[in-house]
């Protein structure tokens, strides 16, 4: 039998192997530029779900912002029910994904129920142990605007790992299966109802600022996804393609497209490079570049969503 030494014990008591593993095998997958796994996947959809449940809980509630969604509907709700807001919320959750899964199936309901479980519970821990009765300023402008950017930087965590909150997102998905309406329409009309009749509801200004927030929380979500998105294209024309070659292979362990050119002016052939990289691959590559051939002449492109190995799958569309 073989004797496990006392550092050993600790390491598989504690789960230490596991997470040195799990690194390792995320550091390898890093360098192959390897898509996401689902481990990987799970933990910033939670994160994105708690992140959401924060702006919920300290700025949405309190001013009673009705931005469309679940928590917009829990909202309006709590007028006439004598039950908490993150209590209504998680009610509706569980309504519309009981709803979901027999209408739109298994697979769809379970990552759009992971992500709404965690979002409700999430609040309701919130409302528990920090309870808050009223807006933390006396500028609403100040905190619709904190409420949108926590909001849309969490939607678009989520849309990029084609995730979803749940909530109106589950009554759009139905509308849409019976229906000729585009997603994003059927969103809109669903979350404009309830946005519209907090103007009844609440006082004008409240309806106003939820209409505006409604409006602005698209562009939000669509900045911070391109943002999230944006890749760096290299046009290179160099006099050294053997060494930047090499480096592209061998240091950024990534590939590139190599072409011919000939310049008009002189015309003396020389190699074009098409490569794109990261940002934080990009001033590794611009380093070099200006070390090895000064003279080169180098085109930077912003380019968003490249699709593709290393970058956006197929399979994150999944």
């Amino acid at each position: 039998m073989t004797k496990i030494s006392g550092e050993e014990k600790k390491k598989r008591l504690y789960g230490m192997d596991f997470i040195n593993n799990y690194l390792e095998r995320r550091a390898v997958a890093k360098f192959n530029h390897d898509p996401m796994d689902e481990l990987t996947r799970y933990m910033m959809m939670a994160f994105a779900a708690i992140l959401m449940a924060f702006g919920t809980h300290f700025f949405k509630y309190p001013n009673s912002f009705v931005i469309g969604g679940v928590e917009g509907m829990s909202i309006i709700a709590s007028t006439f029910i004598p039950l908490s807001r993150p209590q209504l919320t998680l009610i509706i959750n569980i309504t519309l994904l009981i709803i979901a899964f027999f209408i739109l199936g298994k697979h769809f309901t379970i990552r759009t129920g992971y992500v709404a479980i965690i979002n409700s519970l999430t609040a309701l821990a919130l409302d528990y142990i920090i309870p808050i009765h009223g807006p933390m300023t006396d500028n609403k402008l100040l905190e619709l605007t904190f409420t949108l950017m926590i909001s849309a930087f969490g939607s678009a965590i989520l849309f990029n790992l084609a995730a979803s909150s749940g909530g109106t997102d589950i009554i759009a998905m139905i509308v849409k299966k019976y229906s000729s309406l585009e997603v994003g329409k059927a969103l809109l009309a669903v979350d404009s109802v309830f946005t519209i009749a907090s103007i009844w509801i609440f006082d004008v200004e409240i309806g106003l600022l939820s209409v505006l927030g409604l409006l602005l929380k698209g562009i939000f979500v669509d900045v911070i996804i391109q943002s999230m998105n944006t890749d760096k294209l290299f046009i290179i024309i160099t006099t050294k393609p053997d060494e930047v070659g090499r480096f592209i292979r061998e240091d950024l362990n990534r590939s590139a497209t190599k072409l011919t050119g000939v310049g008009i002016y002189k015309g003396i052939e020389r190699s074009v490079f098409l490569l794109v990289l990261s940002p934080k691959e990009t001033p590794r590559f611009r380093a070099f570049i200006k070390e090895i051939d000064p003279g080169s002449f180098i085109t930077i492109v912003n380019t968003s969503k490249i699709i593709g190995k290393g970058f956006y799958t197929t399979s994150d569309m999944e």
